[in-house]
């Protein structure tokens, strides 16, 4: 009986939690649609900004759904205490509905369960995503290396060169896409060379540090862009290749420690075990 009424309140607190952050978000919605008093800076500077990578995240974030909702979730502790209340009103109804028969340590250890998921998941669902894309955009750097060499032997300038890849690369690479959409505006605004830099903030990588670095010396020097951009590209795959390399040789130091673990000590278990029984069987 007074399981069932703790179930039936812990229902009823998180319907209405739900209906009033509905009203709430609803109310602000509208009046901040009547007044126009917030803008788009100011909200921003309310979101919980990750450790690294942040300007890469506000790339992402709006060519991406599900980024957007991790970073509000994340940011937000209406939203935490809502998807609590919500986690552990289905842990309540499934144990109702299936019969779990879960005592006060199994619901103390879903409610635990239930806090962890809400306040440490969604920060790191979104460094894994930002992070993962960072390195997926960073190992096809060379293949934008080497559309912009042939861009540039096709008679391009390098301002031309990148408007023409932000227009083509969305049936290319379209991850690619919004980057060089702000590279080209930038360019646009204040020069390559700052474009330049603030393009290896908003995608922070080695081959993206090459890329620029091999740009601003064709800007200041006047050397042959073609040739250095072959150049380039032959050279981060160089890198990715000796850094795959790496990863290959650490492999086997990994190896070690469960080859250790789960074949060296039961096979000497397995040896020793005889005659340590025919020992204790003689005394």
């Amino acid at each position: 009986m007074v399981m069932k009424m703790a179930m039936g309140a812990f229902l009823a607190l998180g319907i209405l939690f739900l209906v009033m952050t509905v009203y709430r978000m609803q109310r602000i919605k509208r009046f901040s649609m009547m007044l126009n008093a917030v803008t788009k800076s100011s909200k921003n500077n309310h979101v919980q900004k990750l450790k690294e990578h942040h300007e890469t995240e506000m790339v992402l974030e709006k060519e991406n759904i599900s980024l957007s909702y991790f970073r509000k979730l994340d940011s937000n502790s209406s939203y935490k205490i809502g998807l609590l209340l919500i986690l552990m009103c289905g842990t309540l109804a499934a144990n109702a509905i299936f019969q779990l028969e879960l005592g006060r340590n199994g619901l103390v250890a879903a409610g635990v369960f239930s806090l962890v998921f809400a306040i440490v998941l969604p920060g790191l669902l979104r460094s894994m995503f930002v992070k993962r894309r960072v390195r997926t955009l960073s190992s096809e750097i060379p293949w934008l290396v080497d559309l912009l060499a042939i861009c540039v032997q096709c008679g391009m300038t390098v301002e031309v060169s990148f408007a023409f890849l932000s227009q083509k690369m969305s049936g290319i690479n379209p991850d690619f896409t919004p980057f060089l959409d702000r590279l080209v505006k930038r360019t646009d605004v204040s020069g390559l060379s700052s474009a330049l830099k603030q393009f290896y903030i908003e995608l922070p990588s080695v081959e993206t540090r090459m890329l620029c670095a091999a740009l601003e010396q064709s800007l200041q020097y006047g050397s042959s862009l073609y040739d250095q951009l072959v150049t380039l590209s032959r050279d981060i795959r160089e890198v990715q290749l000796l850094a795959t390399e790496e990863k290959i040789g650490n492999l086997g130091a990994k190896m070690s420690v469960p080859l250790i673990l789960f074949f060296m000590f039961p096979v000497v278990i397995i040896v020793a075990a005889p005659g340590v029984m025919r020992i204790f069987s003689d005394v």
